[in-house]
């Protein structure tokens, strides 16, 4: 499963980060800066699964896991990876991890500590888009729905239980690339483009979605909070 990758050229300067991206750089940090490198057999690995993506290194936590979920301070083992810039400041990369995947509405990262295999493992969940658009039912549509509903306005949230499958789509790939085009768009959801502008004008007028500037310039608003 890949994260998605919106594009944004502000400034003649590409730049298709996110907060989900940032996170996943942070997990492989702290991997690095936690791992024990003189244990023997052990290995600093990254196992990427359709539905999560899997950090583990060698050594167990210094730390009791709730401490390290609410933000506390941990001495890293290799420190010089810290001081040459990899990962956060001590204490505070875990829960940049745990915001950005609330955000995305992905579910929570699981920390766990394998003291008899002298391992720690980070789990990031990620939800699969749905393959065939035209095969959503009612759990996906609920899906759908709670990856939006924490970027909607708080007036805007009840909006969602109106839409329509190919109008949830449509959001839900806006959210992902606010410079994806009508065309694209058509593409995935497997629609034509006029119906595709169709549904986009509804969502105009429900007061979930706007544009700003022209077709080739512009880029897509999700009405956040």
């Amino acid at each position: 499963m890949d994260l998605p990758r919106p594009f944004r050229m502000p400034k003649l300067k590409r730049e298709e980060d996110t907060p989900q991206m940032k996170a996943v750089r942070e997990a492989f940090a702290n991997a690095i800066i936690h791992s024990d490198v003189f244990l023997s057999g052990g290995v600093l690995r990254i196992d990427k699964y359709d539905d999560r993506l899997c950090l583990r290194n060698p050594g167990t936590l210094k730390l009791p896991i709730e401490q390290i979920y609410e933000g506390g301070t941990s001495r890293a083992r290799n420190p010089r990876m810290q001081m040459i810039g990899y990962g956060e400041n001590l204490g505070s990369g875990f829960p940049l991890i745990l915001t950005a995947w609330k955000d995305a509405g992905w579910g929570k990262p699981v920390l766990k500590n394998k003291v008899e295999i002298d391992e720690v493992e980070q789990e990031l969940p990620i939800k699969k888009l749905i393959e065939n658009p035209k095969k959503i039912n009612e759990e996906n549509k609920g899906d759908l729905s709670d990856v939006l509903k924490n970027v909607l306005k708080d007036d805007l949230k009840n909006v969602l239980k109106e839409l329509s499958e190919r109008q949830l789509l449509i959001l839900y790939y806006i959210k992902g690339n606010d410079r994806i085009t009508i065309q694209q768009m058509s593409q995935k959801v497997k629609l034509s483009e006029k119906t595709v502008r169709r549904e986009v004008e509804i969502l105009k007028e429900k007061g979930v979605l706007l544009r700003e500037g022209g077709r080739k310039e512009g880029r897509w608003v999700i009405v956040t909070k």
